[in-house]
Parts: structure tokens; C-alpha cells; sequence
């Protein structure tokens, strides 16, 4: 029983992470390894959700590392599990009574002796640790894949925080391990535990805490671990410290940062407004002209900052007039993708989910908006509040599930009943749908009205060509 509890909540867990980021997109993707073990270094901007992310996009079983915390009660045990996780130990989540481990100690010895130091309460931790990072080697030598967030601490700050030192601890001494094993190969004939591979992952959410968004992941080339080891046989702090520093500076390479999130989020958008074309607007293309501009960001404040406000201040004003008018996507006036053809082909497909989408709003909607009410309320944290979402969310949806079946079973037969239940789910999902097909018929239609607007709809694609001619002209600049 446990071991089906513990597949079907793995599945669980997966089918709503793909329900909640529909858009998913993976770059570098051939520099997954082929096999063996691996170990993916990786931001941490989304608390639980980020290796179950990293999991779904990637498509392969990641075990990862997790606090001790979460093994605290029976259901955070079987959600651990369901993933194969390994508990990290913090000192910051000892409880209280650990604290005052030394005072226990020094007491039941009659008082602390001259010169003699009681052993802290940080040790426990020390030793939990390192019984955890010899598994992690055990994993790796059996070719398993671990990922691992070196931040320490998930959180919505737009920049990495300073790394820990476990990631690098981890792969240097499993690198080493394996290296000592292929010398005993040569002697005594035993097989030899494969080298592991350390691969650097970027995860960018659209926005994190919107269901219904998307997220793209930017996986690196592998770290040679060469110079490191050698470094670490002589002197394993001067390893992990090497490796660390790389660490970080791939994470820099494929992370996108800034000094604020605002910031962040308006050189995103003028990434995409000054793109070469329409179609060149994938997640892989904005993500890379992203971290382009803000490279020139950065070299321009520093260098010639009045041109850098100039540029600044053209997207800005840009930005105003598309808020005036209500347009989000400026491509979408000069180049539109629609017809009226797929207009009535949307209005098709809203017209047959039209009955069973009905129903789910009926028997759906109430509890959709009262989870996100309650997770709002539940937390402030932004990078905890899609995991309570989902949460809360899944579980007030099958509890109203389970008591609309309940009644109908009740008043019908349990026949109706168990049909109510099954097809609830169905319905809400038809109901979402049909919510974001009448969103894409609004916005063709909208589109197709503003062909009529020739004069503005030109206007506006002038601009946007003489802001992308500021831009281009600001990336030659800086790359001087």
C-alpha cells in the first residue's frame, strides 16, 4: 500500500506541475549527459517546485536534496520518499531544546571541567550531514542523477545569493572516490565507479506564482572537474572552493540577473519587442537577447550611463502608449498571426466544450478562487506561494469533488455518485480551457479590429523598429 501511495503521489505531483506551467521549454538540452551519474547545480527561485520542474522538463527520475523539516510528519515523509529525496541538516532548523544541547551536557557531567570545550550542538548537524553526503556518493557511484540548489534557500530576490560549499563537497569527493576506485581496478581487477558529472541548470519562470504560465530551463555545458580534483588531493578546501567559484560563475552565465526585479522584468520585455522578427521570439531566443541586453545594461551604466537613461527612457514611453491603448504585443498590430478562419475555429472548439465546461464552472469555480484566496492568506513568501497554491488548491478542489459526489450518490444512487466523481475533474479541466479559448478569441478578434487602425497600427510598428534601432545601436556600444 505504501509503495502505491508513493507512486501515485510521484504522479500527482508531476501531472500538476505540468498543469500549473503548461509552457515548458528546455535549451541545451544536448548537454543532458547519456548516462552515468550526474549531478545538476541549479538557482533556487521556487521552493519545492523547482526540482519537480527540473524533473517534468527534463523528463528524467532527479533525486534531490531537501531540509530535514519536511520529513517532520507522516505526509511530508511520504511526499520525500515518493521522490527518493536525501535530508539536508540545518543548523537554523534545530529545535530549541537542541540549542541548549552543550548546558544538557556540561549538567549531567557535574559542570564543565578546566579547559575542557563541551561538544556543540552543531556537530549533530555536521555528522547528519556527512552521513548524507555519503550517500549521495553511494547514489552516484550506482549512476544515479542528483540535483542540488547551492544557494542553500529558495527565494525571489532577482540575483543568485552566495553559494554553499556542499554541491562542490559532494562532487569532489564522489569524483574522487571514483578516481580510486579505477586504481584499484588496475590491481585487483574489481570494477571501477563511474566519474560523475556536474551540470550547471538556469530556470526561468514567466512569473512563478501565476497558474497557467510557463517556465524554460537552460541547461550548460558540463564542468571539468580536472583542475579541481587535483586541487582537492591537495587540499580539500582549496577544491571545493575552486569548483564553488565555477559553479557560480556558470550560474552567472545562464541565470538572469539584475539589480531589481522591476528592472529584470523591463529589459525582458524590450528583449522581445526588439527582437529581429516575429518568429524569432521563442523562449530560447528571448531568454539569450535577455541576457545580452542586460550584459549591455551593465557595461553602459558603468561606461556612459546618460545613454544608457536615453534608451531607458524611449522603452519607457513606448511602454506607456501600448498600456494607453491596451496592447500587449506589438508584433501581433504589425505582423498579425491570426485569421478569421482560426477565429471560427476557436469559436468551434467553444462551442463543444461548451456543456461540459459549464458544468465545471459550476462545481469548480467556487473552490478555484477560494484556493487562491486562502494561499495568499496562508503566506507573503513569493517563492513558497505556487507550491501552497497547488496545495491547497488540489486539495480544496477534491475535497468539494468528493462532497458533490457524496450528495449526488445520496440522493441518485452511488452509481451517479461515482460517475460525478469521475467526470468532475474532466469538467473543471474543460472549464479552465474554455476560459483560455474565449481569451484567445477575444485577443484574434481584437487583433483582426486593429487592421482597420492602419495609421495607429503603423505608427506604433515605427516605433518599435526606432526603439530596436536604439537598442542595437546601445549592444554595439557596450561591446566596444
Amino acid at each position: 500500500m505504501r509503495r502505491l501511495a508513493v507512486a501515485l503521489l510521484r504522479w500527482l505531483a508531476e501531472a500538476l506541475v505540468r498543469l500549473y506551467y503548461p509552457r515548458r521549454s528546455v535549451q541545451g538540452a544536448g548537454y543532458l549527459p547519456s548516462g552515468g551519474p550526474a549531478l545538476f547545480v541549479a538557482n533556487h527561485p521556487n521552493g519545492l517546485l523547482d526540482p519537480l520542474v527540473l524533473r517534468v522538463v527534463i523528463g528524467r527520475p532527479v533525486r534531490f536534496l531537501a531540509k530535514s523539516t519536511l520529513w517532520g510528519n507522516p505526509f511530508g515523509r511520504l511526499a520525500m520518499d515518493a521522490f527518493q529525496c536525501l535530508p539536508v541538516y540545518r543548523l537554523q532548523d534545530a529545535r530549541p531544546q537542541d540549542a541548549g544541547q552543550n548546558a544538557n551536557i556540561v549538567g549531567a557531567l557535574g559542570g564543565q571541567p578546566p579547559g575542557v570545550a563541551a561538544p556543540p550542538a552543531r556537530s549533530r548537524f555536521v555528522r547528519r550531514n556527512e552521513e548524507t553526503f555519503a550517500r549521495c556518493r553511494a547514489e552516484l557511484a550506482t549512476g544515479a542523477e542528483l540535483a542540488l540548489y547551492p544557494e542553500g534557500t529558495s527565494h525571489s530576490d532577482p540575483a543568485l545569493k552566495p553559494l554553499k560549499s556542499g554541491a562542490a563537497r559532494i562532487a569532489l569527493s564522489a569524483a574522487a572516490q571514483a578516481g580510486a576506485s579505477g586504481v584499484r581496478k588496475v590491481a585487483t581487477g574489481t570494477a571501477p565507479i563511474p566519474m560523475p558529472v556536474v551540470v550547471p541548470v538556469g530556470t526561468h519562470y514567466d512569473d512563478k506564482v501565476v497558474f497557467r504560465s510557463g517556465v524554460h530551463l537552460v541547461i550548460g555545458p558540463p564542468i571539468d572537474l580536472t583542475d579541481h580534483l587535483r586541487k582537492f588531493a591537495g587540499s580539500e578546501k582549496e577544491g571545493i572552493e575552486s569548483l564553488t567559484a565555477e559553479i557560480r560563475a556558470r550560474l552567472d552565465e545562464l541565470v538572469l540577473q539584475a539589480e531589481t526585479r522591476e528592472l529584470l522584468a523591463g529589459i525582458a520585455r524590450v528583449a522581445s519587442w526588439t527582437a529581429a522578427d516575429a518568429d524569432d521570439d521563442s523562449p530560447q531566443r528571448r531568454h539569450a537577447r535577455t541576457h545580452e541586453l542586460l550584459a549591455a545594461y551593465r557595461h553602459l551604466k558603468a561606461r556612459d550611463p546618460l545613454r544608457l537613461e536615453q534608451v531607458a527612457e524611449t522603452a519607457r514611453r513606448y511602454a506607456r502608449t501600448l498600456e494607453q491603448l491596451g496592447v500587449r504585443d506589438p508584433w501581433a498590430l504589425e505582423a498579425p498571426r491570426v485569421s478569421p478562419g482560426s477565429v471560427l475555429v476557436s469559436l468551434i472548439k467553444t462551442v463543444m466544450m461548451l456543456p461540459a465546461a459549464s458544468w465545471g464552472a459550476l462545481t469548480s469555480w467556487v473552490p478555484y478562487r477560494l484556493s487562491g484566496l486562502l494561499s495568499a492568506r496562508l503566506t507573503r513568501d513569493e517563492d513558497v506561494l505556487s507550491t501552497i497554491k497547488m496545495i491547497v488548491g488540489f486539495t480544496i478542489l477534491v475535497a468539494t469533488w468528493l462532497v458533490e459526489a457524496a450528495f449526488v450518490g445520496w440522493r441518485w444512487g452511488a452509481g451517479w455518485g461515482a460517475a460525478t466523481l469521475l467526470f468532475a475533474p474532466l469538467a473543471g479541466y474543460a472549464a479552465l480551457r474554455l476560459g483560455e479559448t474565449l481569451h484567445e478569441v477575444a485577443e484574434a478578434v481584437r487583433h483582426l479590429g486593429w487592421r482597420r487602425r492602419g495609421s495607429t497600427v503603423h505608427h506604433l510598428a515605427e516605433r518599435r523598429r526606432r526603439l530596436a534601432e536604439e537598442v542595437a545601436g546601445a549592444l554595439r556600444e557596450a561591446s566596444r
